[in-house]
Parts: structure tokens; sequence; C-alpha cells
């Protein structure tokens, strides 16, 4: 809360920040139409995010701002919050066991995701196709919750991730319309983060646009604060953005 807070002070900052010469400043935002699979573990057994959990679709948030400049030297920046949570029920065919505790039958779980990225990168190629490369800075904290039957167990989880980042944009010319794609990732001691979107927009003349695209997100957690995880969140998404 206090980071989607933040974001959204910068986002009211941005039109003064806009003020200065030679300063381009973007804002987006969307509700993301992402459906959750995989695994997760604190113990011996994987746990099967849709057979043993029951999830399914669910709608995340994503809000962006960022600041590009004249300046070779210094890097552009980005900010995004994503706010991913979710919640499955079901009933288990066969007993499942996370952190020291077992369940069978009934079970509910949730979980709740907040990953905050500051991308820092630079625009080598930036005319009808602009080529951005850069760092990704990711800090996720992660809290995956199972209750059944008079029984309840929890784990969290804490990382950063410093991350390769690369995106390609394409504009067609005299229309407002472009196509686009940006890479994400990071992969180390048996963890990993990546995350990749592809996506077609429009930006009018009065500064307002829409986008609509596809991202996916794959975390991958290797006995970090007891929990393994190989998790794929992943779907299509519309967003509004803004530019100056």
């Amino acid at each position: 809360m206090k980071r989607l807070t933040l974001l959204a002070a910068l986002t009211a900052a941005a039109p003064a920040v806009q003020a200065a010469p030679l300063v381009d400043v973007y804002f987006g935002g969307y509700s993301w139409n992402a459906e959750t699979s995989g695994t997760i573990a604190s113990g011996s057994a994987d746990i099967d995010m849709e057979d043993d959990l029951g999830y399914d679709d669910g709608s995340q948030t994503v809000l962006y701002l960022g600041v590009e400049h004249a300046v070779p030297i210094l890097p552009n920046v980005r900010l995004r919050h994503m706010d991913l949570s979710d919640d499955g029920r079901n009933t288990l065919a066969t007993p499942i066991t996370f952190d020291g505790q077992t369940f069978a039958g009934n079970v509910s779980s949730d979980y709740d995701m907040d990953i905050l990225d500051g991308t820092f990168y630079w625009t080598p190629l930036d005319n009808v196709v602009k080529l951005d490369l850069g760092v990704t800075v990711r800090r996720m904290d992660a809290d995956f919750t199972i209750a059944g039957a008079g029984v309840r167990a929890s784990q969290s989880a804490e990382e950063t991730f410093p991350m390769g980042h690369l995106a390609a944009r394409a504009n067609l010319p005299l229309t407002g319309v472009y196509v686009g794609g940006e890479v994400n990732a990071i992969e180390y001691d048996g963890s990993g983060m990546r995350d990749y979107s592809a996506y077609v927009g429009w930006r009018s003349d009065f500064l307002l646009g829409v986008e609509a695209g596809y991202s996916r997100l794959e975390v991958e957690l290797d006995d970090v604060s007891d929990l393994d995880s190989d998790l794929e969140i992943g779907g299509p998404y519309i967003a509004a953005t803004l530019s100056f």
C-alpha cells in the first residue's frame, strides 16, 4: 500500500516534471486478467495451484510511471507496481503438506504478491523503431496461505532480483499506432524471475492513449525463506495511457 501511495504521488507530480525542457513523462495502468498456474512447496512435495488449490483467472492491478530525457549518459527511469493477489478453493483428492501441516478434504488458499520495479534504461535507437536496453531492480514480497478443517499454514518470501531489461517498439507513421514487446529476466542459484509482454497501442494527439496486449510473469524460487515455487501468471490486458 505504501508503494502504491508513493507511485500515485509521483504520478501527480508528473506535469511539473514535464515542464523541464527535453523531458517526456508517461503513465499507464491496467487491470490484468491473469491465470495463475504452476506449483508451490514448503516441504517435500509440490502443490499444484490449479489441480490441488483450484486457482483460475483473477484480476490483477498494474501501474507504471516513466521519465525519459535527452541526456545520453544518464538512464531513463520507469517505476512499475504490480499488486497480484488471488484465492482458490478445492476438494483434495489426496492430502497435501505445506509448512509442516497436512491438509485433506476441503481447502481454501490465497496469495498476495507485491512487486515494485525500478527500471533504468538507455535508448540507442529512437526513430520509427525504438530500442531500450537496461536493468530492472525488482523487489518482491509474497505471502501464501492454505487453510483447511482446523488447520492453517502460511509462508512468506522476500527477494530482490537484478534483471536484464530489453524493450522494442515500432511506430506506424502518421497514425499514432504502435506495436512492441518487453522482456525482463534473471536466473541464479536455482531461482529466477522473468516477465514478457507483447502489445499494440494507439496514442491520440491529446496525450491520452489505449494499449492492449498479453503479459506473462514467471516466478521460480528455490528454498527462499523455506519456500519453493514454479509459478506462471499470465493473460491479456487493456491499459489506459497518458503521455506528457
